[in-house]
């Protein structure tokens, strides 16, 4: 079992580089592709950069040139259901692109050709990760990062959560696009900016995905979390604990 594993930014994939052993690094296309043993599985791992295209684009680099068999997305994502704070975890179970729409009001987020609004999650992969992220958070979050910057985030007890999680190349921070996103999108959770284009490429491929994303704010205008600080000195624990707790349970 092969798994690869996408960050769009450094500091989200920086505390799992040292912990891959036997790495060797190719460069494509920009990116580079570290495939080695992490905690004892087969990895691939790789920094997409931010966006759709970025992210499109090294799923499918990753599929076609190393072949996991699957594939996990981790990073940030902006929450918007109600109940969701700084710190909780969305696993998503359908991905949705926010921004795609051909004029069409009853089809929109409809990808043409394909005629798919929604892509479905691996389920089994959901199950496996919603154990692994409860048992980080439970086990070992609160070693991980400092009591200062839990404090200073205002994470406390997160928990984890599953729904749709909506993609678009917009950093989405005001009401009035956070309102309409929640009217719109069918059991919206969070939105982010990846992870329905590496789902649609996965499916193309039939590949099972799975997309992690830690709540770094509220996606509105009352969102004062410093996106940067919290990237750099909580997020990048959550992927490297939840991540190993991951690897480490599966067989």
């Amino acid at each position: 079992m092969k798994y690869g594993i996408i960050c769009a930014m450094e500091e989200e994939i920086r505390l799992l580089l040292p912990d891959l052993t036997d790495c060797t690094m190719t460069e494509i296309a920009h990116r580079t592709f570290h495939e080695g043993k992490l905690y004892g599985k087969d990895v691939v791992l790789v920094q997409s950069r931010i966006g759709k295209v970025a992210s499109a684009s090294t799923a499918t680099t990753l599929i076609d040139r190393f072949h996991p068999d699957c594939v996990i997305f981790c990073g940030t994502a902006g929450g918007v259901a109600p109940g969701l704070h700084v710190g909780d975890v969305v696993i998503g179970d359908r991905l949705v692109q926010h921004d795609f729409d051909c004029g069409v009001p009853e089809r929109i987020f409809e990808i043409p050709l394909l005629g798919i609004k929604y892509f479905e999650a691996d389920k089994s992969l959901n199950n496996a990760l919603i154990k692994a992220v409860e048992n980080y958070i439970k086990n070992d979050l609160h070693s991980d990062i400092p009591a200062c910057y839990l404090d200073e985030f205002g994470i406390k007890s997160p928990t984890v959560h599953t729904g749709t999680i909506a993609s678009g190349d917009q950093f989405i921070c005001d009401n009035q696009k956070h309102e309409w996103l929640y009217s719109h999108v069918e059991s919206l959770a969070c939105v982010e900016m990846e992870g329905a284009a590496v789902a649609q490429v996965c499916y193309e491929f039939d590949v099972p995905c799975a997309v992690v994303r830690v709540i770094s704010d509220s996606a509105n205008d009352d969102s004062n979390v410093d996106f940067d600080r919290f990237v750099k000195e909580a997020a990048c624990h959550f992927t490297r604990g939840s991540m190993k707790a991951f690897l480490s349970a599966e067989k």
